[in-house]
């Protein structure tokens, strides 16, 4: 083999290279953030065909779909001073992807925020009312209230997430 063949052949194993780098894929699931040296660039909330620059621009893809904070039960005093074990969760979306990743990151950081945004309001909530009105018809309104004041929290922390 000729030197001009072999360069060539790491020329154009090099050009591949740097192509494959230059482009992503958002699937439908997911959305990205480009970032260049830490600064973001671009936040991509539609699935499709996306370009970069490579080597110096890397991609972060975020969930785009319903996630599930599950808790572990927690022991709550009524007003009635009755003890009850409520075992909560929640679901949540990440809608706005830039503040979510400036905030907390990562989903893992985000659920241990939203954990204690839950179990406050929880607290809160059931411990403002009698054990006969939350085990009654009313749990409806009760669990309403708590989303509305998690929602409340998660917004005025700027996490860039929604309770649904």
């Amino acid at each position: 083999m000729s030197p001009k063949f072999i360069a060539a052949i790491v020329v154009v194993a090099i050009l591949g290279f740097i192509g494959l780098q230059s482009v992503y894929t958002v699937h439908q699931t997911q959305q990205a953030i480009v970032l260049q040296f830490g600064q973001t660039k671009q936040v991509s909330q539609e699935p499709g065909l996306y370009f970069k620059v490579p080597l110096i621009q890397n991609v972060v893809f975020l969930d785009n779909r319903l996630l599930l904070l599950d808790q572990a039960p927690e022991e709550i005093v009524a007003l009635d001073q009755e003890r009850l074990i409520v075992d909560a969760f929640a679901r949540f979306q990440i809608t706005n992807p830039l503040n979510f990743y400036v905030t907390v990151n990562n989903e893992a950081n985000a659920r241990q925020r939203l954990s204690r945004f839950l179990n406050s309001n929880m607290r809160r909530v059931l411990g403002s009312v009698v054990s006969t009105e939350i085990v009654s018809g009313d749990r409806n309104a009760l669990m309403e209230l708590i989303e509305e004041g998690v929602n409340r929290e998660v917004e005025s922390a700027g996490l860039g997430i929604a309770i649904r």
